[in-house]
């Protein structure tokens, strides 16, 4: 993996390798989980395997009295442990995604009810505090929409490469996609941000990507390799193809992945019982 980027007959191995083991049906992804606090080997292993071949895996539990001690408990077998304790974070790493009524909450899009433009988790993080693994999971889905969209990162390079290898070559630029700081009250609570695209992840040396499609406070290399790329990443996130998937998260349901880039569309609410999803943030992968 380390020198698929730069070198062509690793590149060519490893892509075979890829569309070789690449699986196109939702439902060969799904693992019924019997006991959350007590994965069986073979539940571990086909999580792994899924994860190995596509970078996620849907997962459902039983119905349960605590979900977040389920899901905390799934996680940290998984040796997901290795979490992002930022802003919004409740219990033991799982944050409420839900629509929130907190002035500076809801100035990010996820505690809102709007759609979500294609992304990865932690684009404006820096390096040392990069998120490699995430996880989704569902104890109320909205009255109508909330459905999620994502495909494997690695896929969507092999995808423009194969297409166009100038175009995936223009995302690896170190300088390729800047996100400026970000202040509260004129306090910094996050560095800009700059970096490519694509990369080779400097702890699990394997091919990553960090991306988002918002167009406010973010910009790109000013280049025309650089746009003309962009476009083309753009083009192909909002194709359908046999490696898109798209699942609406009911209770009991969950996504675990090496941050998959994805979007979530737009939603409306029960008043009464709202759609509320945890999510686990972690600068580790599932391995």
């Amino acid at each position: 993996m380390v020198n698929v980027l730069t070198k062509a007959d690793d590149y060519k191995r490893w892509r075979d390798d890829k569309f070789a083991n690449a699986l196109t049906e939702l439902d060969d992804y799904k693992v019924e989980i019997r006991d959350p606090f007590k994965l069986s080997q073979a539940e571990k292993d086909k999580i792994h395997t899924l994860c190995l071949c596509a970078n996620f895996v849907i997962f459902k539990i039983q119905p349960h009295d605590s979900y977040e001690s389920a899901v905390i408990s799934i996680n940290t077998q998984l040796g997901l442990t290795n979490l992002d304790a930022h802003l919004f974070v409740k219990n033991q790493g799982l944050t409420h995604i839900t629509q929130s009524t907190d002035k500076n909450q809801r100035e990010f899009i996820p505690y809102t009810n709007k759609n979500l433009a294609w992304h990865t988790d932690g684009y404006y993080n820096p390096i040392e505090q990069r998120i490699r693994a995430f996880s989704l999971f569902c104890v109320r889905p909205a009255l109508t929409g909330g459905v999620n969209e994502w495909i494997d990162p690695q896929m969507v390079y092999l995808l423009l490469r194969e297409d166009n290898p100038d175009i995936a070559k223009a995302l690896t630029h170190p300088r390729a996609m800047c996100i400026p700081e970000h202040k509260i009250y004129e306090k910094v609570r996050r560095v800009a941000s700059v970096g490519p695209i694509f990369f080779i992840d400097n702890l699990s040396r394997t091919l990553s990507m960090r991306y988002t499609q918002r167009k406010k406070n973010i910009s790109f290399l000013d280049s025309t390799e650089t746009k003309q790329a962009v476009k083309h990443l753009d083009a192909l996130l909002n194709t359908q193809t046999h490696y898109h998937f798209k699942h609406l998260l009911r209770t009991g349901e969950g996504l675990l992945c090496n941050n998959v880039v994805h979007k979530r569309s737009a939603f409306n609410d029960d008043k009464d019982s709202p759609r509320l999803l945890l999510r686990g943030r972690y600068f580790n992968r599932i391995n």
